[in-house]
């Protein structure tokens, strides 16, 4: 759906389609038990009471979970890439929107001043002929 407003529909502005309600972030239940996970692994392996049990056949056989554990990371890594780059797209149109309408409004605050200039010397041209008038009365 779009809207028309305004007088501008010359196509002169970009057609912008905008994706921030998309671009929310939801955490899944296996992210959750990753991330307890990474917190338990993190939590006993930096205490001192650890053990030389604890280290080794673990980390060995877990080469899967921690492929896959790269492979969400990797996946999580792109799409915050790609929110990125959508994101200062974003920027940029709007920059350049500003800039736009800044030029835009200083074209007018100009016009404005040469149409009160131009009203103020109209006002005097019909009071110094409202003045002749009486003059000839």
């Amino acid at each position: 759906s779009f809207c028309l407003k305004g007088e501008g529909l010359d196509g002169s502005y970009p057609a912008v389609i905008d994706y921030t309600p998309y671009l929310k972030f939801t955490q899944s239940s296996d992210s959750i038990s990753s991330d307890e996970e990474e917190l338990r692994t993190l939590g006993s392996s930096g205490s001192e009471g650890s053990t030389p049990e604890n280290i080794g056949p673990p980390f060995i056989t877990d080469e899967n979970s921690w492929y896959n554990k790269c492979k969400r990371v990797e996946q999580k890594y792109r799409l915050a890439l790609e929110q990125k780059g959508y994101l200062e797209e974003l920027v940029r149109l709007r920059e350049n929107q500003l800039s736009e309408s800044v030029s835009q409004n200083k074209l007018l605050l100009q016009r404005i001043e040469d149409m009160d200039l131009a009203h103020k010397m109209e006002k005097e041209q019909l009071e110094y002929i409202i003045v002749e008038l009486q003059d000839q009365l």
